[in-house]
């Protein structure tokens, strides 16, 4: 190896970090001796990761089809700035992560944008608009890649470390000389996650968040959404942890249109049990955690109390807060992050939730996706590089924001294509309004007689719909994407449809919706999807939000496991997504419950077994009552405008 001083290289290690810029040491953390900055004899880290096209969510971006639009923006020259800093930060355990410290041209200190991120596909594209914003913003930016992923030390677990290591990087940047003192931690997704878990241990440093679409409550999203396994997010996404470029997926991330003939995937995706299903797709730490998930099927087992933020944790964020999502993001995670905050953090002045037309990487940049079912004509673009600068100026800085930034809850509705503000979310003194449930006992498919009014059934027999594991209903569809068009699998006979009357006056619906169903069914366990659409006069269905689903061993709460009695009528409430839209005059509400929807949600066995470890399926029947005695219903947070 050559050795190069990082006099002319400027990349601080512990061999010759007091050479930066005259500025004095980097201090504990930095790596050995630079070697030209080759880690573990391999070829530079920095060109290995600069070649790597695509940050995770900006890979999102691109593969949603916002393209070169969503960096439309000149990157600012960065000539007149310090060259990047490549760093082994240690962690009080004495793991070194590798980090990298970018400084705006000038002498500083600085307040400083911090991103924690496991993707090493975020760190490539750490230098975009986005950053180099902040940069021209007399910001410091500092991305750290998570302990065990890529050369770093240290085992990969699933956000468990995020509290300790956030804490400790923080505290690193802080005594930094570069640094004044202010940290702000940006960025999405799992790099969401990331903030919301070091904001929990009150770091001195660390002055506010903008977490992007974070996931938040693992039983009502991924790895569980509804308690049901998402297995084929969770094989594309433990995946995604060792890649460097996007396309060695090999398919679209979350496009199952592309996986739905593949007899590969099916093997993935169908094989039991499922605790093995990732056998030989997966491999170290990888493996380990996707079997972790399914070994930890209850969320009051100490495995999750110590991954999952809980109220104690909520309750120590004191600092401003900056919640981001999308209306085609299923938004669970944002909301239920939100609502523990308003439950138990204090100064709830300080914390915003801004929610626009976009999908879950639109929402990281501000732009809608390039296609799709509605026309906004621009209304749902925001300059997001001068909103986050706006929130960490007011906070990190002291100065007055430079643009408007919401009072409390900032929401576009679709369909009107405004934006709204509003004092809370749920919207204050909004109480849902039911709509009700009905067939003549035969609802199944577009064909059917199922129909929605504002008053209960009259009674008839139920409906009754199969779930058969092994013919499960496939519904094509991109969480990443997000909105969609589903009239196909609404033919299916296994899928129960309920419209409404076409609509007289336009409908808005702003917040969380809840499903209260009445149930039989005849084995021990199996499990309920519910959605909403939008019907138009062509037969267009287009999905409201992401629904919801719960398997129904959960139907007492996601801390413990209840088989159901076969025949046995239950009542189970099952939250459905947010849904932000104003639908037409001349349109259609549609509910649809079916038992099954592949590929996204696991196809519960319905034995009751164990389902990490159940080998054997068998059909379920259900049965949807639907009268005054029984009245299922969803509750929908209608709003006046």
């Amino acid at each position: 190896m050559r050795s190069t001083c990082c006099r002319s290289t400027r990349v601080a290690c512990s061999a010759c970090a007091g050479c930066w810029r005259r500025r004095g040491p980097m201090g504990s953390g930095s790596g050995t001796a630079c070697d030209g900055h080759r880690i573990g004899g391999k070829e530079p880290m920095r060109k290995r990761l600069t070649d790597v096209r695509h940050g995770l969510v900006l890979a999102w971006v691109l593969a949603c089809g916002l393209g070169g639009a969503a960096w439309a923006q000149d990157a600012a020259d960065p000539a007149a700035r310090p060259a990047e800093m490549e760093v082994r930060v240690a962690m009080r355990d004495g793991a070194r992560l590798l980090t990298y410290v970018n400084l705006p041209a000038g002498e500083g200190p600085f307040p400083t944008v911090l991103v924690r991120t496991p993707y090493l596909l975020s760190i490539g594209p750490r230098h975009n608009p986005i950053m180099d914003a902040y940069l021209d913003a007399g910001y410091a930016v500092v991305w750290q890649l998570a302990r065990g992923i890529g050369d770093n030390d240290g085992r990969y677990r699933f956000i468990a470390d995020d509290r300790d290591d956030g804490y400790d990087c923080i505290a690193w940047i802080a005594a930094q000389p570069w640094s004044d003192g202010n940290v702000g931690m940006d960025h999405g997704s799992y790099n969401a996650m990331t903030q919301l878990q070091a904001a929990s241990t009150a770091p001195p440093a660390l002055k506010a968040i903008i977490p992007f679409v974070p996931s938040s409550h693992f039983f009502r999203e991924t790895p569980y959404s509804g308690g049901i396994f998402m297995r084929y997010h969770m094989l594309n996404w433990h995946k995604l942890l060792r890649l460097r470029s996007f396309e060695e997926t090999g398919v679209g991330f979350m496009d199952s249109s592309r996986v739905i003939d593949d007899p590969e995937w099916q093997r993935l995706l169908t094989s039991r049990p499922l605790i093995d299903s990732a056998n030989g797709y997966l491999d170290g730490d990888e493996l380990v955690q996707y079997r972790r998930f399914l070994e930890e099927p209850v969320m009051n087992s100490e495995y999750w109390r110590e991954t999952m933020m809980m109220d104690e944790h909520y309750a120590r964020v004191a600092i401003p807060v900056l919640l981001v999502s999308g209306n085609f993001d299923p938004t669970t995670g944002t909301l239920h992050a939100w609502r523990q905050l308003e439950a138990n953090a204090p100064n709830p002045q300080n914390r915003k939730l801004l929610i626009g037309p976009w999908n879950h990487g639109g929402s990281y940049v501000g732009i809608p996706p390039a296609e799709g079912p509605y026309e906004l004509d621009g209304a749902g673009v925001v300059d997001m590089s001068a909103l986050r600068i706006a929130f960490f100026d007011r906070y990190l800085k002291g100065v007055p924001a430079s643009v408007s930034l919401p009072q409390r809850v900032r929401v576009f509705v679709t369909g009107s294509n405004a934006w709204r503000e509003f004092d809370s979310l749920p919207v204050p003194a909004l109480a849902r309004t039911p709509v009700y449930l009905a067939s003549e006992g035969a609802a199944n498919g577009v064909e059917g007689n199922g129909s929605l009014g504002f008053e209960p059934g009259s009674p008839a027999p139920a409906d009754v719909t199969i779930a058969d594991p092994s013919n499960p209903v496939v519904a094509i569809t991109d969480l990443m994407a997000g909105v969609g068009e589903y009239s196909e699998s609404h033919g299916n006979e296994a899928v129960l449809v309920y419209d409404s009357a076409a609509l007289d006056e336009p409908l808005t619906v702003i917040g969380e919706s809840q499903a209260v169903v009445h149930v039989s069914i005849s084995t021990p366990d199996t499990d309920l999807v519910v959605n909403l659409h939008e019907v138009h006069p062509d037969g267009r269905a287009i999905r409201l939000g992401a629904g919801g689903g719960l398997r129904l061993r959960y139907h007492e709460g996601f801390d413990r496991e209840v088989r159901l009695e076969p025949g046995r009528i239950y009542t189970v409430r099952i939250p459905l997504a947010y849904v932000g839209h104003t639908l037409a005059a001349g349109n259609v509400l549609r509910v649809t419950v079916s038992g099954t929807e592949f590929p996204m949600l696991d196809p519960n066995p319905n034995t009751g077994e164990p389902i990490a470890t159940a080998t054997r399926m068998q059909t379920s029947e259900i049965r949807i009552h639907h009268d005054s005695a029984y009245p299922s219903r969803v509750e929908l947070p209608i709003v006046e405008l």
